[in-house]
């Protein structure tokens, strides 16, 4: 499982840094929203009886305008208490997501005064977790949790480079150990 891990990330890598070759060619120095390259991602903090502190960020490209690929690596410091029974541990992986915006400024189909944009959104997520914790049959050492997340989302505007993501998903392999419960909803910021 793990060597699979390893060819499906190398591939991954491998894959991503060819698109960008290939479309870099065709990539003058642009600035504002004509770049190619952006980066951003994610980073959430919940306390309580659940304590979830995420740190999730990416880097993508832009293959065109209204195609776009990205990955990165995620980490989470994860823990509960509950009645007495209290854990902490670590998460890690990475993700990846192919992004399509389907419409880029709404403002030109309904005059609102609103320019977000509305996009679909196919996410590979996977997830290095503790078994003792995560999965039910209460072994020991570490198991990876692979998700395929769907959905979409919209795209707002705050500056000239940067944009406020709202996304809701869908685990298209919900598992009892999954993470999330069916819909997902993701906040994330590009720049």
């Amino acid at each position: 499982m793990l060597l699979n891990i390893k060819r499906l990330t190398i591939s991954t890598v491998f894959f991503f840094f060819i698109v960008i070759s290939i479309v870099a060619q065709t990539d003058g120095n642009r600035s504002g929203k004509g770049r190619r390259y952006f980066f951003g991602g994610n980073f959430g903090l919940q306390f309580g009886s659940i304590t979830n502190i995420e740190v999730s960020p990416i880097a993508g490209y832009r293959i065109f305008p209204w195609l776009s690929v990205a990955a990165g690596p995620k980490y989470q410091l994860y823990g509960e208490n509950y009645a007495g029974f209290k854990f902490n541990t670590h998460i890690y992986g990475g993700r990846a997501f192919t992004r399509i915006m389907v419409i880029g400024d709404l403002d030109e189909f309904i005059p609102l005064g609103f320019h977000g944009g509305l996009f679909v959104h196919a996410e590979y997520e996977a997830l290095n977790l503790e078994r003792q914790y995560f999965d039910l049959t209460g072994s020991e050492g570490r198991f990876w949790l692979q998700s395929v997340l769907v959905g979409g989302g919209i795209s707002q505007p705050i500056s000239e480079r940067a944009s406020v993501n709202i996304m809701l998903l869908w685990n298209l392999n919900e598992t009892a150990n999954s993470l999330y419960n069916n819909p997902i909803i993701k906040f994330g910021i590009n720049f």
